[in-house]
């Protein structure tokens, strides 16, 4: 396909839909009533095309559909960094003893837990059917007890309050605007709401900017109003908060700030993140504990930091804040919130098994069988058999084993719930991928199941005070 049709088709890339102020052209549209929103290619070159996803021959060609073309658009595989499909609106209901299970590499599966002994976890999914884990590969298991989620989507600014920032110099401030789904701010600009965070929550969202990030989400905030750090304590009054800054532009780095009015400004620990600088765009997921006083957060589905206040809890209200600092254009989409169940990852124990009950308790022991919604299991003193329904988690001895090295994996995929696959991408259709993985081989897997399809590069295989 030659450079001038490209460039014709690629008009709606991520950075001219930044960087006006006024309604950018709209993704086009699909009138399948099964695929309302378009599916979204990026390029490797930071090109962004709007269309629907036809194939996928790793060896040979991508197969892409756009209105404007009047026939399917193939491009090389080396040439595509991402492709994102529409979230689905309908979730699968969860299955009989529905469960994530975390594997060593930082994957994870959802499903319903079918059986465990000392060989192998089975899971039943709905997206490709069975699948038998070596109990090496695993690390943690939880149990979903999923709930509505608290909030779902960016659908329009009713209900958010804005606020013009003083801006650090004449004509700098602005305002976020809605369009398609995300919000998007060139300026200065403060977004806020009282979504009703529980205390315990999973955050979601999307970020994707043109020169500097110089973001700051405000957690657990009671004030819509954005809080100038530098002189909070003259400025209004204010509940406590958490402010996370994302900064590719002064230190490249990401902090989280516990802000009270008469307290003075400290951090509870810095995370540098050179490679901010080399992206223009991250999957967020924060999970949030009030009663463990703890924050983790995950980029692009990868713990990066787990912060622990050693003063409490900050957070003193229920609503999130998102300030632009001064810096380059940014669009935020996709903000998801769920309760949680309050489990953070842990490292698996050198010898033993471990059961979490719901009560916070547990128990350390051998895992002799799963079945039947019990457990057989081991401790110290006597064989005990305790129902799933009793248990929050289970976490994995750590094996000694090492696992047979095996080709690198090309895709790393996001699934709509959720967590993270990599694999082998052998071939992908509307009614079926085909793909292998190291922990499972191959399977079969209903694209249905995922939101994101990241292809890994060949290195992966092997001024003014800020506000809050």
């Amino acid at each position: 396909m030659n450079k001038q049709i490209l460039s014709s088709l690629a008009g709606l890339a991520l950075a001219a839909a930044l960087a006006s102020s006024a309604p950018a052209q709209p993704p086009p549209k699909f009138s399948p009533a099964t695929h309302p929103a378009p599916d979204t290619l990026l390029f490797r070159n930071g090109d962004l095309l709007y269309g629907r996803l036809l194939a996928i021959d790793p060896a040979n060609a991508v197969q892409w559909r756009h209105p404007d073309a009047a026939q399917p658009i193939e491009f090389k595989p080396d040439s595509i960094a991402q492709i994102d499909f529409p979230a689905p609106k309908n979730s699968t209901a969860p299955p009989n003893n529905a469960c994530r299970l975390l594997l060593a590499n930082g994957d994870s599966l959802e499903g319903g837990l079918v059986s465990c002994d000392r060989e192998a976890v089975a899971l039943q999914t709905w997206y490709a059917g069975r699948l038998s884990i070596p109990r090496a590969s695993c690390q943690s298991l939880v149990f979903i007890r999923r709930s509505p989620a608290v909030f779902d989507e960016i659908t329009g600014l009713d209900g958010w309050t804005q606020a013009v920032s003083a801006a650090p110099a004449p004509g700098e401030s602005g305002q976020w605007t809605y369009r398609d789904g995300a919000f998007y701010a060139g300026k200065t600009a403060s977004i806020a709401r009282d979504l009703k965070l529980p205390d315990a929550a999973e955050i979601q969202f999307d970020l994707a900017w043109k020169g500097a990030l110089n973001l700051a989400v405000a957690l657990y905030t009671d004030s819509l109003r954005p809080i100038y750090l530098l002189n909070k304590e003259q400025g209004p009054d204010f509940g406590g908060f958490y402010s996370l800054r994302l900064d590719n532009a002064s230190y490249r780095n990401i902090d989280l700030w516990p802000i009270k009015k008469k307290e003075s400004l400290h951090g509870l620990g810095q995370v540098p993140f050179p490679s901010l600088n080399n992206k223009d765009r991250l999957h967020v997921a924060l999970r949030v504990s009030k009663a463990q006083h703890k924050i983790a957060l995950s980029l692009d589905d990868t713990l990066v930091k787990e912060w622990d206040d050693p003063q409490g809890f900050a957070g003193e209200g229920t609503g999130m804040r998102f300030v632009q600092n001064p810096g380059g254009v940014i669009k935020l989409s996709h903000l998801r919130i769920t309760h949680w169940d309050g489990i953070f990852e842990e490292p698996a124990a050198d010898s033993a098994d471990a059961c979490w009950f719901e009560n916070g308790q547990k128990t350390a022991g051998a895992i002799q069988s799963i079945s039947n919604g019990k457990i057989a299991f081991r401790p110290p003193n006597r064989p005990v058999e305790i129902p799933l329904a009793e248990l929050k988690a289970i976490t994995f001895a750590r094996r000694q084993t090492s696992p047979p090295q095996t080709e690198a994996a090309t895709v790393r995929a996001t699934f709509a719930q959720g967590g993270a696959l990599t694999f082998i991408l052998e071939t992908w259709r509307p009614d079926g991928m085909i793909i292998r993985s190291a922990d499972f081989g191959q399977a079969r897997i209903n694209p249905a199941a995922f939101t994101r399809l990241q292809f890994l590069s060949p290195e992966k295989k092997a001024a003014g005070g800020p506000k809050g």
